[in-house]
């Protein structure tokens, strides 16, 4: 079992892994750790915020091998055990300390010469990607900035939006509607207010309703897509509306008047005599209504054929073709 306490002079302690353990498993109980102690997750616990702050310090330099072996060599000469080869305490690759890192070059050897260490965004681990798995988004990057100095300055960072899918009917994106959604903010219940004339896929932003930011920032948006069902009476074209109406081929040839559903109102339709099938006929403004100006209903005339004749029907039909 991982121990989960302080120990600022000791990686390995802070992350509480052994000195053997493989990358798998100090990548494991970090993930663990900075899901526990990330400040987004404690708003204003120091306490917290100074552990997060040194469990990642811990990670970016056991996760990479280069960095970890550099380090296990200091470690080996007590670096941070208060000996006599410096007295170090706390980050052995941030400021202060009186640590003489030339004389651990060449291998480790004392006397070896001058030697640069570089540990932060130039280094071979980032782990602002690893932050971003783990609290699904929440935060981006590490608010300590890649390099971890306990003097760096902390930005606010804005939350990330949120997306969501709202399903509503034909009728209702035409005549508009509100429908209720659960948040992720402890189960909040959240009135929408959909507007009418709103198309298949259109979006609407709630601002401030998204993800929480780090360090005070501002919150993300919720972005909400709606996508309205087909209706078995009319389909939609920009402004205008597209029906159908059925007729036997004798009111085709002789004309009629037939009842069409419009989105207000029902109207009759006159027909007139040799109407030919797929006809359309329009219906001036009884489209969607947008400001001053409405679009118009297209109704397309369906003929029904019959598929069988009695004798006689047969018998005029020659009679009208003779």
């Amino acid at each position: 079992m991982y121990t989960d306490t302080m120990n600022s002079s000791d990686y390995y302690k802070a992350l509480g892994v052994s000195e053997s353990a493989d990358k798998a498993e100090i990548k494991k109980v970090f993930r663990r750790l900075a899901k526990k102690y990330h400040p987004d997750r404690n708003p204003g616990d120091a306490a917290a915020e100074a552990r997060f702050k040194e469990i990642s310090e811990a990670y970016e330099t056991l996760s990479d091998e280069k960095k970890r072996a550099e380090y296990d060599t200091m470690r080996r000469y007590g670096a941070f055990q208060g000996g006599p080869t410096g007295g170090f305490s706390g980050n052995p690759f941030g400021a202060g300390g009186g640590f003489d890192f030339s004389q651990f070059a060449g291998g480790g050897r004392p006397g070896g010469g001058s030697r640069t260490f570089s540990f932060g965004t130039g280094g071979g681990v980032d782990i602002s990607d690893l932050f971003s798995q783990i609290l699904g988004g929440q935060g981006g990057a590490s608010p300590f900035g890649g390099r971890p100095k306990a003097t760096r300055r902390r930005s606010r960072n804005r939350g990330s939006d949120v997306s969501a899918i709202v399903t509503i009917s034909f009728m209702e994106s035409i005549q508009g509607t509100t429908r209720m959604i659960q948040t992720r903010d402890k189960g909040q219940k959240l009135a929408v207010k959909i507007p009418a004339g709103i198309n298949h896929n259109g979006k609407i932003r709630l601002a401030g309703q998204g993800h929480f930011g780090s360090y005070g920032g501002e919150r993300g948006n919720l972005i909400i897509t709606v996508k309205v069902m087909k209706d078995q009476n009319f389909e939609r074209k920009g402004n205008d509306i597209y029906s159908s109406v059925e007729i036997s081929f004798i009111e085709a040839i002789k004309g009629c008047k037939k009842n069409v559903k419009t989105l207000t109102r029902t109207v009759a339709l006159t027909i007139p005599p040799g109407t030919q099938p797929g006809a359309n006929m329009r219906l001036k403004g009884m489209g969607l209504a947008v400001g001053d100006k409405n679009g118009d209903q297209y109704v397309t005339i369906n003929v029904t054929i019959p598929k069988t004749l009695t004798e006689q029907q047969e018998k005029l039909l020659d009679e009208w073709e003779g």
